[in-house]
């Protein structure tokens, strides 16, 4: 089991390490952490200050390289490589697909994980340029810290927001199958936005609606995991960013999100509703690629 980690050296690494931790917790898993330099450009004049440039380069990769497995806690195997691609997301997404460096050799990674941009504050979701890359283009799942992430002995809760829209079977088998391979609990969640006009009754129904969807995923839940703690809520609100912010959340959980309708298959592709989902969220948020089969983060 192998997590990529793509680290930078500014906070999102950090976080970024911090969330693989997270997510290795007691497993048996590897987290690949690696850096991605820029393609190095061939010259024919050994004495060309180009090839002085990119000597330098390489040696901070290394020093990166070094610091981020230095932030790695006892107890969790990690290794790690510095790699050449024409972008940070082609090498992040070209490592996720062979390990080249222990782990399980040849196996595709259970998910890419990154920071979010360091531009936002802290326990913010900023989506940065590396994270959109990557979460419209990933070939396995992205995990995305929020920044200042600080790391927990092991993920103790799913958190799986899921409508009724083609692909929620899919996200729904995907959080039963990551739920039970962890042996956490799962809540599954519908978000109901409420406009500021219609007739109370209007309202009440549209959150009828959703705690009866809600109460069919729980059910459904319960018949695959029986000994399992599945719960289900609604969460309201006038806008889908409040009805994110009236539920509550640990620190140690993440969110699971599916991709976008119009994501080509085995992709990632964040929806507009999950960006905007993600800009409320004060933890980790995974987000699988459409027709994804395997657990997410086993």
């Amino acid at each position: 089991m192998r997590f990529v980690v793509g680290y930078v050296p500014d906070r999102r690494g950090k976080d970024a390490v911090n969330l693989a931790t997270t997510l290795a917790g007691a497993r048996e898993a590897v987290l690949d952490i690696v850096v991605v330099l820029p393609v190095d450009e061939a010259s024919l004049d050994m004495y060309s200050p180009d090839r002085a440039y990119q000597a330098e380069l390489e040696k901070n990769g290394e020093e990166w390289l070094a610091r981020a497995l230095a932030h790695v806690p006892e107890g969790v195997q990690a290794t790690g490589r510095v790699c050449r691609a024409a972008s940070i997301t082609e090498g992040l997404i070209e490592a996720a697909a062979a390990s080249e460096a222990g782990g399980d050799a040849g196996s595709e990674a259970e998910a890419i994980v990154v920071g979010a941009s360091h531009r936002g504050v802290l326990g913010e979701m900023l989506i940065g340029s590396i994270a959109s890359s990557l979460l419209h283009s990933a070939p396995v799942p992205v995990a995305l810290a929020p920044a200042g992430y600080e790391p927990s002995a092991s993920v103790t809760r799913i958190t799986c927001a899921i409508g009724e829209r083609e692909g929620a079977e899919a996200l729904l088998d995907t959080a039963i199958q990551a739920a039970a391979v962890r042996d956490i609990p799962l809540r599954l969640v519908s978000l109901v936005a409420l406009d500021p006009d219609p007739s109370a009754d209007s309202q009440d129904s549209r959150v009828e609606a959703a705690q009866e969807h809600v109460e069919r995923l729980v059910a459904r839940a319960r018949e695959a995991l029986p000994s399992a703690d599945v719960s289900g809520t609604v969460g309201s609100g006038h806008t889908l960013e409040e009805c994110v912010t009236s539920l509550e959340f640990e620190p140690s959980e993440f969110v699971l999100l599916g991709s976008s309708r119009l994501a080509a298959s085995h992709r990632v592709f964040l929806s507009a509703t999950a960006h905007r989902i993600s800009r409320a969220l004060s933890v980790p948020m995974v987000v699988i690629p459409r027709d994804h089969v395997a657990p997410v983060v086993n």
